[in-house]
């Protein structure tokens, strides 16, 4: 923008009209002008050009002179003036202080305060208000000269002691600040952006005086798309912005505001705010900051608005909004950020982090090499100092020694006329023709992993040969509310990622990696879409929700997902980093699928591949399954051919559609804490809101309380609110279905059944007859050797039915609907129930013994019947609070977000398909054991099923359910008093 200063000349010789006097010292009519001694003539000559007319327009010119000696109004005339107008002022010969003012505001208030000057004071006394600054009138103007000769004859003026002009240039300034937006967006937000709103305006301004801060700022201004459409224009994105990511541009041109300026410019109470208006998304603000503290050399943040200047407001609308403000004296650009010959300019030196998102800074300088020094402060001013690279993530340029995958992060790299200095986290590129530079760096949390809440202070610094330094500090604020864990597979990795038909906001993806082995050299990584290439986004650029890591994150939706224009190599389908793993996932749209369900689309999957190294020579592989879409879904399909087990060669005939979310009640869904909560009818349970939310407790029956819903934290130990958690079921044997005899309580699933309308608790083979779906008996009596299997009254047992027993799995929904492979029997060989810790007087050397069904865990899970991975799941709610203690009834410490609470989540079990890429995750809420202790949350996920499994040694009555632990999977025996979590599955 080029420079808008006003001149106007003023020349004295020729005679003129008066049109308007109020002085009472020397008064000159208009009678008297024939007789005045002198004149000045003033004209409005060529301007400075401008982006708008109404910049450079004059309406009026009012011209005050007063006696230099007593201060007395002697002229005070009001002329109608236009640009190149001449206009002739007479005065008598003296010396004079002039004032001369342009478009005055032409309300009354002020004009009967202008025309009331008697004496130089009064001008202190003129308000203009805030309504005199708008786009729709002449921007008010001021220039005051003072100790003015004006020589008699028409012997024109002499300035200050300055030599006699008979031209005296005046340079009128504006008493409003220009503001001019440009707004980008990492998507189109066409459909969102409705505007923007200015806050905190000061209530205008006080005539000769360069300050307002005296006047209230309680006025705000509207600007919508609707009411105020000339102000915005739709302009499509430049090389360099597209560059950046950027889709959408939106340009707001020329709002004109009272200037802002008080003292202690660094009070944000009297900052202006500008807040972006969204619909349906979070609308971000920001103060106006024209320096902040450490930027440029600037010693504290300034928030005053300069009169007389323009303000070219560039941001990317997310949270927070952060805007770059370029000022001018309207159009001079002049930084005065330069160190001798040598400047450093940075973003912002002033940024606060949780342990979950990250701060993006941006530099320019003109030194050769800039790079964050690797030992930062600890503290608000202290002098304590720590390793960089013990706190933030891969910031110091260093190489990897041994065997590095990535060569270039941390080695110059020297590219044509380029050198680049970079790691993942950091880059700085140096024009060596140009002898300019530009980087940026994103401030991630790392090996710093402990709950705390502290201050970081990094040194960002130019060099020039490894001398002449030119450094800013970077003050990061971090706060850590959880828990961090390995994304080792053994230890706390992401598994999945889950997003509903509409939703394609970020998930987060983490892991804390360590060195790799035997060394100091930071672990590598990469990512890369094995299923859904073109459908999938992948970025490593950081969160920027302020929140997210806390208890109240804000919404994924309101942060998309893009590649990160600072590394090239990252297009969206390979991401690469060091140390800690993190980066971000999201479909990019959503789910163009035809609906199939009650308004729900068939869902859709991908599969994102996490590669590792933790030593020289072992680089595990993982994988991430992603869906999209929260119908009802087939993980194993009907019609396949089973391969191996017991039904092999056979066509899976049982497998169900399995719902994505576990059953609640209402009034937990929506927050309710109530120790339980008896559903009044059958089929009331609702779904929770995100896959690894835990939902609630059920037994699979009781007499006295059939629906009862219980907490899923509380109480740890002790009574929930009954009687009923003992071993013993008092009456018939219950069954799910309908049979004839006595011997059993039958239909129990119209007293029990909570799954919704649509949807059933799923069997493990019959419910109208005991379903042994395996060998049996499958007791082991330890003592008195020898060992030998036996019946559950101690006699040996023979194998006749062993065969007979397996193949009833046939009639299995769950084994079917989660297995490749249906397997009989119970759990995985090696954990057998030990029932001589429950009764030791009555049960001695009496174990429960569990058949194998899967065999040993293997990483790539290849050779498993049933394929699950077991860790945390990105929804969109477990990936974006903190992960925290909860302790269980036995003492010990088991993890989750949202503990103690009805919403709580869990890691748990992605349950796969390696041929078609389906996935469904189950949370490992653990249960509820005798008197109502709650035991394995974090650790063990219980579905009941709606089959009764035979009589064990610990429990007349058990029924079947489904266990997830890790890798240890599969179908258990278990006692009906237990409360076990329920997932449904879709009816035929």
């Amino acid at each position: 923008m080029e420079g808008m200063i006003k001149k106007i000349h003023i020349l004295g010789i020729i005679l003129a009209s008066v049109l308007l006097v109020s002085c009472i010292e020397e008064r000159l009519s208009a009678d008297d002008t024939e007789n005045a001694s002198a004149y000045l003539q003033v004209r409005g000559n060529s301007l400075l050009s401008s982006t708008d007319p109404l910049d450079n327009e004059i309406k009026s010119l009012r011209i005050l002179a007063f006696k230099k000696s007593t201060g007395q109004c002697v002229s005070n005339k009001l002329y109608s003036a236009e640009l190149n107008d001449v206009i002739n002022h007479p005065i008598d010969e003296g010396v004079y202080d002039f004032v001369f003012l342009a478009n005055e505001p032409n309300l009354v208030s002020v004009l009967d305060g202008l025309n009331g000057i008697n004496d130089y004071a009064d001008l202190g006394n003129i308000t203009y208000p805030e309504q005199a600054f708008r786009s729709d009138v002449s921007i008010p103007m001021f220039q005051e000269l003072k100790n003015v000769e004006v020589l008699p004859n028409r012997g024109g003026a002499r300035v200050d002691g300055g030599e006699i002009q008979s031209l005296v240039e005046l340079q009128l300034e504006r008493l409003g600040t220009r503001v001019d937006i440009v707004l980008e967006g990492e998507e189109d937000l066409t459909n969102y952006f409705k505007g923007i709103t200015f806050y905190n305006l000061p209530e205008g301004i006080t005539l000769m005086s360069a300050s307002n801060a005296s006047l209230g700022r309680s006025k705000n201004r509207k600007f919508t798309l609707t009411d105020d459409a000339s102000y915005f224009t739709s302009v499509s994105p430049s090389l360099e912005q597209q560059s950046r990511g950027i889709v959408w541009v939106k340009k707001i041109t020329r709002f004109i505001l009272p200037f802002s300026n008080f003292s202690p410019e660094d009070d944000d109470s009297k900052a202006i705010t500008l807040k972006v208006d969204m619909e349906n998304r979070h609308s971000p603000s920001c103060h106006l900051k024209i320096q902040a503290k450490g930027v440029a050399g600037a010693s504290k943040d300034n928030y005053t608005l300069p009169y007389n200047s323009a303000l070219l407001l560039t941001g990317t609308i997310k949270s927070p909004l952060n805007l770059n403000i370029q000022v001018t004296p309207w159009g001079e650009e002049n930084h005065n950020w330069q160190v001798g010959n040598f400047y450093l300019n940075v973003s912002d030196i002033n940024v606060s982090i949780t342990d979950f998102n990250g701060a993006r800074i941006t530099f320019s300088s003109n030194m050769p090499k800039v790079h964050v020094l690797p030992d930062l402060y600890v503290g608000e001013e202290q002098v304590v100092s720590m390793s960089t690279g013990k706190v933030f993530n891969d910031l110091v340029f260093t190489p990897v020694v041994n065997s590095p995958w990535f060569a270039q992060y941390g080695n110059p790299v020297h590219d044509g006329k380029f050198v680049k200095y970079e790691t993942s986290r950091f880059s700085y590129i140096y024009d060596t023709e140009s002898k300019t530079g530009s980087g940026y760096m994103d401030i991630l949390l790392d090996e710093y992993n402990e709950i705390h809440n502290k201050t970081f202070r990094l040194v960002l610094s130019g060099e020039v040969d490894g001398e002449k330094k030119l450094q800013r500090e970077i003050k990061v604020h971090t706060r850590q509310e959880g828990y961090r864990f390995d994304g080792i597979y053994w230890d706390g990795p992401y598994v999945g990622a889950f997003f509903r038909d509409d939703e394609k906001g970020e998930r987060i993806i983490t892991g804390q990696q360590p060195r790799l082995e035997n060394t100091t050299d930071l672990s590598e990584w990469q990512v890369w879409i094995e299923k859904g290439d073109g459908d999938i986004v992948l970025s490593t650029t950081p969160s920027f929700d302020p929140f997210v890591g806390t208890a109240t994150p804000g919404d994924a939706e309101d942060y998309p997902v893009r590649p990160n224009e600072f590394k090239q190599h990252e297009s969206g389908s390979y991401v690469t980093g060091r140390g800690r793993v993190y980066f971000r996932v999201a479909w990019k749209r959503g789910n163009p699928n035809p609906v199939i369900d009650n308004g729900l689309k068939q869902p859709r999957y991908a599969v994102v591949c996490l590669s590792y190294r933790r030593s020289t020579g072992w680089s595990p592989l993982s994988r991430i399954y992603i869906r999209q879409g929260e119908a009802a879904d087939y993980l194993m399909t009907n019609g396949d051919n089973i391969q191996l087990g017991p039904l092999a060669n056979k066509t899976r005939t049982e497998a169900r559609k399995i719902a994505v979310f576990n059953l609640t009640t209402t009034k937990y869904k929506n927050g309710g804490e109530n120790n339980y909560e008896d559903l009044s009818q059958i089929k009331s349970g609702v779904f929770v809101k995100y896959p690894s939310q835990a939902g609630v407790f059920f037994q699979w029956t009781s007499n006295a309380h059939p629906r009862r819903a219980y907490h899923p934290t509380k109480p740890v130990n002790g009574y929930s609110s009954t009687d009923d958690w003992g071993d013993i079921f008092v009456g018939a044997r219950p069954m799910w279905d309908n049979g004839t005899g006595t011997d059993y309580a039958w239909n129990h699933k119209d007293i029990s059944e909570v799954c919704p309308p649509g949807y059933h608790r799923p069997n493990d083979g019959y419910t109208n007859q005991i379903a042994y779906n395996g060998p049996y008996p499958n007791f082991e009596r330890t003592l008195p050797l020898p060992v030998e299997r036996s019946t559950h009254d101690g006699d040996p047992a023979s194998n006749s039915n062993d065969q007979m027993y397996s193949e009833q799995i046939e009639k299995s929904e769950w084994r079917q609907s989660l297995a490749l492979n249906p397997v009989a029997g119970e759990l995985v060989l090696g954990n057998e129930a030990i029932l001589d810790e429950q009764y030791p007087a009555e049960r001695v050397g009496w174990k429960i013994y569990r058949y194998p069904t899967s065999p040993n865990f293997r990483e790539d899970g290849e050779d498993e019947n049933i394929k699950a991975v077991d860790g945390f799941y990105a929804d969109g709610y477990f990936d974006r609070r903190p992960i925290q203690k909860q302790q269980i009834a036995n003492g010990t410490n088991r993890y989750g977000v949202s503990v103690n609470t009805s919403q709580v989540a869990y890691r748990g079990c992605v349950f796969y398909n390696s041929a078609t890429g389906a996935s469904v995750f189950f949370p490992a809420g653990g249960r509820k054991e005798l008197k109502g202790r709650l035991m394995y949350a974090g650790e063990t996920g219980y579905y009941w099923s709606s089959s009764v499994s035979p009589i064990f040694p610990n429990s007349m009555y058990n029924a079947w359910a489904q266990e997830n632990r890790r890798d240890l999977v599969g179908n258990v025996s278990t006692s009906i008093s237990a409360g076990h979590l329920i997932r449904c599955f879709r009816d035929n």
